[in-house]
């Protein structure tokens, strides 16, 4: 269950998210400059980021239904690659607006002003990033600590364009607003590639790493003595939730009640042991080999690597 901090938080990163645009779009008005246009775009992809937040925060406070038993925590994976495709277009947009600026030698004006307003932006978000990086690391929420690192991250860009703005000012070397701003959007452009491989490695079911050795740990090393073996170990991850299968071998002689038991067990220490939530599925089998174990169901199978999962 998501606590009231955490949405409270949220809450306030989006409001905060919005003053800050507002603040950073006033001081591209002011000044013309292509560094505070990259600078606003990357609040425009922070906004982007805590709206899709909030939307996988109170999407995923929803329980599995009829419709969607596995829950609808997987939603966060279009709403990501969403997110990284229009970044990457704003990006690809700062670089041709730069790139014009060069070619027609349109220079950035009123440069004290904008150095105070994306001072004041920058302000601004750092009192944010501290304040949700203090909630998220206290509450264990990787969606706030997540927020928090990308909105620290708009801190240091919002520290380059003013550098970069002190700079023209000194030495009147205007080309240098539009070759930050181009230096800027690749960086946008990759944080935009990141989402997107991540959201493809989400919608793929690529095994995350922490948690399969968080699980085998429990396998290797705290597996119930009652178990023989264990095989066939899958599972995945969207959102807070990770679903586990696994098939697990007992004496041929065990009692299925106390199988159970057992079970429920090792079912209980893969749960504690994950990050987040899981739901773990066990399949209880008499110990034998694999292969005789699963003989009945060779051939039923239209894809023989599954087979070999199994």
């Amino acid at each position: 269950m998501v606590s009231n901090t955490v949405k409270n938080a949220i809450r306030i990163s989006f409001a905060v998210s919005v003053v800050s645009f507002l603040i950073k779009f006033t001081g591209y008005l002011v000044t013309g400059s292509n560094a505070v246009l990259s600078d606003m775009a990357e609040s425009v992809v922070h906004l982007l980021a805590v709206g899709f937040s909030m939307y996988g925060v109170y999407l995923s406070m929803k329980p599995p239904d009829e419709e969607h038993p596995y829950g609808h925590e997987r939603i966060e994976f279009l709403a990501v690659g969403a997110e990284g495709s229009v970044i990457i277009i704003a990006g690809v947009t700062i670089i041709y607006q730069s790139i014009r600026h060069m070619v027609l030698g349109l220079q950035p004006e009123n440069l004290e002003e904008g150095i105070m307003v994306v001072a004041a932006a920058g302000l601004v978000n750092l009192a944010l990033g501290t304040y949700l990086m203090y909630t998220g690391k206290s509450s264990k929420n990787n969606i706030i600590i997540g927020n928090a690192r990308h909105t620290l991250t708009d801190v240091w860009t919002s520290g380059g364009v003013i550098l970069t703005l002190v700079l023209i000012r000194w030495t009147n070397f205007t080309l240098l607003d539009s070759l930050v701003a181009i230096v800027v959007a690749f960086y946008i452009m990759y944080e935009g590639y990141n989402l997107v491989r991540f959201a493809y490695r989400g919608i793929m079911d690529e095994r995350d790493e922490d948690q399969d050795r968080r699980i085998r740990e429990v396998l290797d090393n705290r597996l119930p003595s009652e178990i023989r073996s264990w095989h066939g170990l899958r599972h995945r991850t969207a959102g807070r939730t990770t679903w586990v299968e696994l098939h697990v071998l007992f004496d041929k002689d065990i009692r299925l009640e106390e199988a159970h038991d057992v079970g429920t067990e090792l079912e209980r220490r893969i749960m504690t042991s994950v990050e987040g939530d899981a739901v773990v599925t066990l399949h209880l089998e008499p110990e034998q080999t694999h292969e005789d174990a699963h003989e009945k169901l060779k051939g039923t199978y239209e894809n023989n690597a599954i087979d070999k999962m199994m």
